[in-house]
């Protein structure tokens, strides 16, 4: 309960002030716990965030898999899993900006609070999700559905497309939005834009 309470505080720092200018003193205020009660299960701000990015998105990876394990279509598992990809960016937009602003290193105020090596573990979160695509994408070539094209490069485009539509508003919190957003992206993603 008490570790919850320091996750759910951590994400609202997080996500409102980034990870450079979060501390761990506003989160213990916000968690209205002591400093050391956060001690106990974090051993510092940073083991805390990747704690906190690990647990949400442990069922994402988790639905993810089990698309990519559907007897389905490739097509349709495309399909599927953009629409999971678009809930949970969603659901944890936020804190994603900050992952993605860190890993870059990039900012308007300051450069990533990160290591090469820290940047490299997060980057790793990133590479499972992306490669469940690329698995899609590869079992829709073997089965002659996706023309031979390079998968690495064709999931990170679609991963690419999915993050921009939740991050400039493109879609809504809702089942029809969400449908729609996900049958568009994998239209365009899938078929292009010419005129058939």
């Amino acid at each position: 309960m008490k570790r919850q309470k320091i996750l759910d505080a951590a994400y609202t720092v997080f996500s409102r002030k980034g990870y450079h200018r979060a501390t761990v003193d506003e989160i213990i205020a916000l968690a209205d716990t002591g400093k050391g009660t956060v001690y106990k299960y974090f051993v510092n701000k940073e083991q805390l965030f990747y704690t906190l990015i690990k647990e949400r998105s442990a069922n994402f990876e988790i639905e993810l898999g089990q698309i990519a394990a559907l007897t389905e279509t490739p097509l349709n598992k495309v399909t599927k899993a953009i629409k999971v990809f678009l809930e949970f960016y969603i659901a944890n937009g936020d804190l994603w900006r900050v992952l993605m602003h860190e890993m870059r290193g990039l900012g308007h105020e300051e450069p990533s609070s990160f290591t090469a090596d820290q940047r490299e573990k997060y980057r790793e979160i990133f590479i499972h999700t992306i490669g469940i695509l690329q698995t899609i994408l590869q079992e829709g070539i073997e089965q002659g559905s996706i023309r031979n094209c390079d998968i690495h490069k064709a999931a990170h485009g679609l991963f690419s497309v999915i993050v921009m539509t939740v991050f400039q508003g493109f879609v809504e919190d809702n089942s029809d939005s969400l449908d729609k957003a996900a049958n568009g992206i994998a239209d365009v993603f899938l078929y292009g834009i010419v005129a058939r």
